[in-house]
C-alpha cells in the first residue's frame, strides 16, 4: 500500500469518528483482529467492521432488520456509509 492510499483510508476512519461513531478494537488492543465502529440513533444502528484497509463491511439495521450493507476498501465503505 502506498503512503497516499494509507492516508486516504486513515482520513476516512477519522471522518467516522468526527461524525460521532465510536470505535472499538476486537482482540489484542496492540494488534487487533478488527476495528468495529458503531453509531446508534434511535431505532437505527449502523456498524462498520474493518479487518484491513482493503476489507471493510458496513451494515445498517432498523429495528433489528438489516436494510443496507456495503463492503470493500475502507475509504469506499466510509464514503458510502456517511451518505446513509
Amino acid at each position: 500500500m502506498t503512503a497516499d492510499e494509507h492516508a486516504r483510508h486513515t482520513a476516512a476512519l477519522s471522518r467516522l469518528v468526527l461524525s460521532g461513531w465510536v470505535g472499538t478494537p476486537i482482540g489484542d488492543p496492540s494488534d487487533p483482529a478488527a476495528l468495529v465502529y458503531v453509531r446508534e440513533r434511535g431505532a437505527v444502528s449502523d456498524a462498520v467492521c474493518v479487518q484491513s484497509y482493503n476489507d471493510a463491511i458496513a451494515t445498517r439495521e432498523v429495528r433489528g432488520t438489516t436494510t443496507r450493507a456495503v463492503n470493500g476498501a475502507v475509504a469506499d465503505v466510509v464514503h458510502e456509509v456517511l451518505s446513509w
